[in-house]
């Protein structure tokens, strides 16, 4: 329970911290609209949830250690001030 509480008072804060929690969708996951920081180090993720692309206040997204192809980060590319950690060809305006 007092995980769950750490992780509600993080969201309060604009940062959302889901590392190594062996996600492979992420369905189950509600996101405050006022999102900075979402961390899904270490997952499962093959590919990436269409409500990213609504987080405008989103300026830090780390996917490292998933399973994701560089096409499957396109839904990103207008996000401008976005940064993410884990590709190395991923194209930004």
């Amino acid at each position: 329970m007092a995980e769950r509480e750490e992780e509600e008072e993080e969201e309060e804060e604009g940062i959302l911290d889901l590392t190594g929690s062996q996600l492979d969708s992420l369905t189950e996951v509600e996101f405050a609209p006022d999102l900075r920081e979402i961390d899904l180090t270490a997952n499962r993720l093959t590919s990436l949830d269409p409500r990213f692309a609504t987080l405008s206040n989103l300026k830090k997204l780390s996917l490292r250690q998933n399973l994701l192809s560089d096409l499957s980060l396109l839904p990103l590319s207008h996000l401008s001030g976005l940064q993410v950690d884990h590709l190395v060809s991923l194209l930004l305006p």
